[in-house]
Parts: C-alpha cells; structure tokens; sequence
C-alpha cells in the first residue's frame, strides 16, 4: 500500500518502516540507513530517531517530522550565519 494515502489523513499510521519514511523524505533507503548508523564513523550531528526491534527498523511518524522540521530550523540557521 503506498503511503501517499495515508499521509496527513487521519487513519495515517504512527510506526512507518524504511521504505515508508524514505518514501516521505523522499530519498533512497540507503540513505535511512546512513542517518541511523551506529556503527564507525558517525556521519551526521543529528541522528535520525529510531526504534530498533528484532524484526528491522521502525520509526515514529511524529519523531521523524520533528526531526525534519528540526533540521529545517538548522539549516535555515547556517544560511543566516553564512549572510
């Protein structure tokens, strides 16, 4: 079922997977996967939050657009300071 239907309705699902917080953000997989990484060099300051279960990774939708709008709030941040 692709998330696009459930997305701001409110039978919208609180526990998204990879693929459906992916498909929210808009990017590649891969790329959920490096902004969770734990292992190795850490890649980016602000994690994104995760629930690691023994069946995969899982994330809460509110979590992940807060920490959207939180890295919009940064981003938006170093634009100023680069003024």
């Amino acid at each position: 079922m692709a998330l696009n239907k459930f997305i701001g309705s409110p039978e919208s699902p609180e526990i998204l997977t990879v693929a459906e917080v992916a498909e929210l953000l808009r990017c590649k997989p891969s790329s959920i996967y490096n902004l969770t990484r734990r292992r190795g060099r850490v890649r980016y300051a602000h994690e994104l939050p995760v629930i690691r279960a023994p069946f995969g990774l899982r994330f809460r939708k509110s979590d992940v657009m807060a920490w959207l709008d939180k890295m919009a709030g940064s981003a938006s941040s170093n634009i100023e300071r680069v003024q």
